[in-house]
This record gives C-alpha cells, sequence and structure tokens, in this order.
C-alpha cells in the first residue's frame, strides 16, 4: 500500500467537509423558510379571521340598527294615532262648543231687519235743510 500524505488527506477533506456544510446550510434554509410559509399562512387565516368576524360585526351593528330604527317608528306611530285622535276630539268639542253658542246667543240682525230697525227710529231734528241728514 501506498501512504497517503497528510497534504492529500485534507484537500479529500476540503470537498467532503465542504459538501457537509452546505448540505446543513441547506436543510437550515429549508427549516427557515417552512417556517416562514408556516407563519404566512397563519397569519393569512387571522386576517381571514378578522375579516370575518368584522363582517359579522357589521351586520349585528346593522341589525341592530334596524331593530332601534323599527322600534322608533312604531312609537312615532302610536305617538301620531294619539296626536290624531287628540285632534278628531278637540275638533267634536270645538264644534259642540260652537253649536251650544249658536243656540244661546241671539243672531246678529240681517239687512232686512236693520231696515225695519232705522225706520223705526226717528231721525233726529236737522235745523239747516242744506246739510247732509245722518
Amino acid at each position: 500500500m501506498h501512504k497517503v500524505s497528510m497534504r492529500e488527506r485534507v484537500l479529500l477533506l476540503i470537498p467532503t467537509a465542504g459538501f457537509t456544510g452546505l448540505l446543513v446550510l441547506f436543510v437550515v434554509l429549508w427549516q427557515a423558510s417552512q417556517h416562514q410559509s408556516n407563519s404566512l399562512q397563519r397569519l393569512n387565516n387571522r386576517l381571514q379571521e378578522l375579516e370575518h368576524r368584522e363582517d359579522v360585526n357589521s351586520r349585528q351593528l346593522l341589525d341592530q340598527q334596524l331593530s332601534v330604527l323599527k322600534t322608533r317608528q312604531q312609537k312615532l306611530q302610536s305617538e301620531i294615532q294619539s296626536l290624531q285622535t287628540l285632534q278628531s276630539e278637540s275638533a267634536e268639542r270645538e264644534a259642540r262648543l260652537l253649536e251650544t253658542l249658536r243656540r244661546r246667543v241671539p243672531r246678529p240682525f240681517t239687512t232686512d231687519e236693520t231696515a225695519d230697525v232705522d225706520q223705526a227710529i226717528p231721525t233726529p231734528f236737522n235745523p239747516n235743510p242744506s246739510a247732509p241728514s245722518p
């Protein structure tokens, strides 16, 4: 057998060590890439979850607002109906009051009646016949 020199051994070790180093480097980079990919996937899932929750919250908020608006509308309709009832009752009371007043208070003179009254009242004496009569 022949003797391998130290230099030749070193030259044989360099490619073997270099290949092992590259292999370790590749494995580390591959694991880092997998870790980054998993992190991005988790972030993407979380973002979708938040967007879905926001949609649900928006829908719930809209439902609550719609419910409040419906309640307010019903209350306003009830108030309008109450006011209409009060208005019609007030109009009926006013009509009854006017009818009562018409029955109790004498009617004013008509033009024919005032003419009869004017004829019944004597005209005052006017010493100056050229002056207009009252």
